[in-house]
């Protein structure tokens, strides 16, 4: 299974070190879409966004933001 990375990008990067396994880029992207709700249910996260890294370093797309 591959391994994904969820960045969040809020005007500085929070890069994620660990990443998680799933079985293709939907699963992933569905996973940060999730992140992107719970982020944009908290108000300090303006103008944030969520960018997904596959572990080859390609970033297949990134979710809309709620």
């Amino acid at each position: 299974m591959p391994r994904y990375f969820f960045h969040i990008a809020n005007g500085k990067t929070f890069k994620d070190d660990l990443g998680e396994l799933f079985l293709g880029v939907a699963e992933a992207m569905a996973h940060a879409a999730d992140i992107a709700k719970e982020l944009g249910e908290d108000k300090g996260w303006h103008s944030y966004s969520v960018v997904v890294e596959d572990e080859h370093g390609t970033c297949p797309s990134s979710p809309p933001r709620d």
